[in-house]
């Protein structure tokens, strides 16, 4: 079977300065891969690189076989390599629903209304709580929910490799169990690559895990 996401010997980092090498990693549709590491070994810029928000600097990214090659950030997204980026970004001054709106300018969640509104309803059913805000604005929400907000507009992109960066940063321990049983939810759908530092929430998640250490992955 073709994996969804394969790397091989990938390097990425900052202009001149590399931060990580060597990524060598293969991930099938129904694996949830989690990275642990220190603040600074690597694991947000590797999900940078893999997003194309940052240049690679060695190595290659395949999707379903087929090479990303010097595609950009839209493109891959585009291509179903989706990223859940640490911060969440959402738009604060737009609506839940505004926010989920802008996917439709990707091409890659449907352009008819039909299709559209079939992913919101399953947005709305994965997240009750967005539901029920649906027309407030991105910062009246809190912590969690915009989280689930970024995870939901994520999805209404119909990935085929999720890339998920920090997901539980910052939030209430209710809240954390609350989105783990949504990534519980979600495991086979898709490939799911899963940065994080809590490891009771990767025991729960994960069906491998790996470590970052001084900018390589190992331990898979």
């Amino acid at each position: 079977m073709t994996p969804v996401l394969e790397t091989n010997g990938l390097a990425g980092g900052y202009g001149e300065l590399s931060v990580f090498h060597g990524v060598t990693l293969t991930l099938a549709s129904n694996e949830v891969l989690g990275i642990l590491g220190p603040n600074g070994a690597g694991k947000t810029t590797l999900l940078r690189t893999l997003a194309g928000l940052l240049p690679q600097q060695g190595g290659t990214v395949n999707l379903e076989g087929r090479s990303l090659g010097r595609a950009q950030a839209w493109q891959r997204a585009r291509a179903g390599l989706v990223m859940v980026p640490e911060g969440r970004q959402i738009i604060p001054g737009l609506t839940v629903l505004e926010n989920l709106e802008l996917t439709r300018a990707s091409g890659r969640s449907g352009s008819d209304a039909a299709s559209f509104n079939t992913r919101v309803e399953q947005a709305w059913e994965l997240f009750p709580r967005l539901a029920e805000r649906r027309h407030q604005p991105g910062d009246a929400l809190s912590g969690g929910e915009q989280q689930m907000l970024a995870i939901a507009r994520a999805l209404m992109m119909q990935p085929k490799a999720l890339l998920l960066d920090e997901p539980t940063q910052g939030l209430a321990p209710i809240v954390v169990q609350e989105l783990r049983g949504v990534l519980q939810k979600l495991v086979g759908r898709f490939a799911i690559l899963l940065v994080e530092q809590n490891r009771a929430f990767m025991a729960g998640v994960v069906t491998r895990s790996a470590e970052m250490r001084d900018g390589r992955l190992v331990a898979i």
